[in-house]
């Protein structure tokens, strides 16, 4: 096997050797462009310097494939941990929107508390990616669909953090598969990612919650309450995520999207009589008008996924049995001293 760091490529822009993705869509052994560091013309560039992780000096690992089906993503928690995200989203609702957004504005350093550190499923965010991106020569910006015949998978991302690297893993499930689920609640029982999440992000359209609230809002409370019911939601922190945010173009649009957001995470989480907490947030991919910041609500939803969650509250019993032993004593003393 050849050993990536020490080639470079000698087309301009092409990043092959670093990335594992070739420009010319051929392996690295068969690129023609793909030569030995410091063999390079000097007029066409210049040698790459390995990209290094910024809080453990580790060199960043990629991967060539699209995706992770379920026994793959298994094993690789089983190999290395990490934080499992499950994404609930009816059809056209963003989710591969989003997705591929947190992968770009991690990869290019534009959010201040991250860094890019490695993805097992680099093709497929570059899959993901190319039609937003100038190269594609689209009219305008867009994501590939979901198809409803693809089955359950996931992509991986490798998070660098001020308190060390994170592994991420994103569900990937077409939207149409949970529009059936509403038809057949039970069905939602078999859906394997929402047994392993970590966190559930359940989005909403906010374009659609303005324009006509009832069917967004019905989608989205049915689709809670089925996770509810057959108890996929138990001590898990659920985010509802409002999408295009961008596309509530004046201030009364915008105050009126986040006060049908919270209302909606509120009704929610009464509906499980305070055993699930459900808290709000708005996202924008695109940029709004008149306005050049792109990923709105991003860095924050990324510092909700990867916040660390709290130990349990542990509580001594208050029974004793009727013949106290030694340890029982000690056990006496013990209590008597947190009181």
């Amino acid at each position: 096997m050849m050993n990536l760091l020490a080639y470079t490529c000698r087309i301009p822009g092409c990043q092959g050797p670093r990335s594992g993705v070739c420009i010319n869509s051929l392996s690295l052994s068969e690129c023609p462009d793909v030569i030995p560091i410091g063999e390079e013309d000097s007029a066409e560039g210049t040698s790459v310097v390995p990209e290094v992780d910024p809080v453990s000096n580790e060199l960043v690992q990629t991967g060539g494939v699209s995706s992770l089906d379920a026994a793959a993503c298994d094993a690789l928690l089983r190999a290395r941990g990490g934080t499992v995200v499950a994404i609930v989203a009816g059809p056209e609702v963003g989710k591969t929107t989003m997705i591929a957004t947190m992968y770009e504005l991690i990869h290019r350093g534009r959010l201040t508390a991250y860094r890019f550190a490695g993805s097992e499923t680099l093709r497929g965010y570059e899959e993901r990616c190319h039609l937003s991106r100038m190269a594609s020569n689209a009219a305008r910006s867009d994501t590939p669909h979901t198809p409803i015949s693809a089955k359950l998978s996931f992509t991986h991302l490798k998070v660098a953090t001020l308190s060390g690297i994170k592994d991420v893993i994103f569900s990937d499930r077409s939207g149409e598969h949970f529009d059936n689920a509403l038809k057949r609640p039970s069905d939602i029982a078999g859906f394997a990612e929402l047994k392993r999440a970590d966190i559930i992000l359940l989005l909403v359209d906010l374009e659609q919650l303005l324009k006509t609230p009832h069917h967004p809002t019905s989608q989205v409370r049915r689709l809670f309450m089925a996770m509810e019911q057959h108890a996929l939601l138990e001590n898990k922190p659920v985010r509802l995520v409002g999408t295009k945010a961008d596309l509530a173009k004046t201030r009364d649009a915008r105050s009126e999207a986040i006060s049908a957001l919270n209302e909606l995470a509120v009704d929610l989480s009464r509906r499980t009589v305070g055993r699930v907490s459900v808290t709000s947030s708005l996202i924008a991919s695109r940029a709004s008008a008149g306005s050049t910041q792109i990923g709105e609500g991003f860095e924050a939803l990324i510092d909700e996924i990867l916040k660390e969650k709290e130990p349990p509250n542990f509580c001594a019993g208050s029974s004793w049995p009727e013949k106290n032993t030694e340890l029982d004593a000690l056990m006496h003393v013990y209590r008597s001293k947190q009181q």
